[in-house]
């Protein structure tokens, strides 16, 4: 496995071909007008990401989430809200979405007591899943949460399929990738908001409007990774394709101690059935 992201990026940047990619994919994301975008950014191998899952819906792509343990995955509370568990699975060890690695049935879902539909503070959920992941053959791995005082880097690593989309026409990636994109300001993020949420302590944006993105980093839940493969955020909304080619995303720092109680619960009931 790769040490962390920084090794990751230079991986990827050595194997890939520079003109290859970008000459026609920059062309495309510059013309806004075009029927379609094209997806790029670097592929990512499953042993470079492998905390990534995908979260299903009737053989659909809904989510993208992270192993936060071998059994509980941390996603965005407006993937699963309004769906019952026995709806989902989730698919880990595996960059494509619709094959291969291991799937898994879920037990339940938490979402965030305050989440609202179409906020972003509070969107966040956890999935405790029926049967755990085994990380030896599995292909799996963990994120680790950030500390609750950590301050948020200057830049961060978005991971995800994405979509191309002008809401007429969506096409997935078949394989997992990521784009690094720079942390707004505080005061810059708080255009992209509505009043109600203009308090940016739960919320973070991301993206850079003067560099050509050639990703769309759209899968609310997607995983928003710094080095060591710390999780500071989650995917909320937006992206590369979005209008302002900004993304939202939940602070996770300021929801640490909500998801490590949840999880001592989860080890609890785990420990519970074990006995019984």
């Amino acid at each position: 496995e790769y040490a962390n992201i920084g090794e990751l990026e230079l991986i990827q940047s050595k194997t890939r071909s520079v003109s290859a990619l970008n000459a026609a994919t920059r062309k495309q994301v510059r013309d806004r007008n075009r029927e379609n975008l094209t997806i790029g950014g670097q592929k990512v191998p499953i042993d470079g990401a492998p905390w990534v899952v995908s979260i299903v819906r009737n053989h659909q792509l809904i989510c993208a989430g992270s192993l936060l343990t071998n059994d509980v995955v941390l996603t965005a509370a407006s993937c699963i809200k309004a769906v019952e568990p026995a709806e989902l699975l989730v698919r880990g060890g595996t960059t494509a979405f619709k094959n291969s690695g291991k799937l898994r049935r879920i037990k339940e879902t938490i979402h965030h007591p305050k989440y609202v539909e179409g906020s972003h503070a509070y969107n966040v959920a956890l999935l405790h899943l029926l049967r755990p992941f085994n990380h030896t053959d599995d292909h799996v791995g963990q994120v680790k949460l950030p500390d609750v005082d950590s301050t948020l880097p200057s830049a961060i690593n978005i991971f995800g399929w994405g979509l191309s989309s002008n809401k007429t026409n969506v096409i997935m990636t078949k394989n997992l990738r990521f784009t690094k994109t720079k942390i707004y300001s505080d005061k810059k993020c708080a255009q992209y908001l509505t009043e109600e949420e203009e308090d940016t302590d739960y919320i973070f944006c991301s993206g850079d409007r003067t560099k050509i993105s050639d990703i769309c980093t759209d899968d609310p839940g997607s995983a928003a990774i710094f080095n060591d493969n710390v999780q500071f955020g989650v995917v909320s909304d937006g992206g590369a394709c979005s209008e302002t080619r900004t993304t939202i995303l939940t602070n996770l720092a300021k929801h640490t101690r909500w998801i490590k109680n949840l999880l001592n619960e989860f080890e609890r009931e785990n420990k519970n059935n074990k006995t019984h």
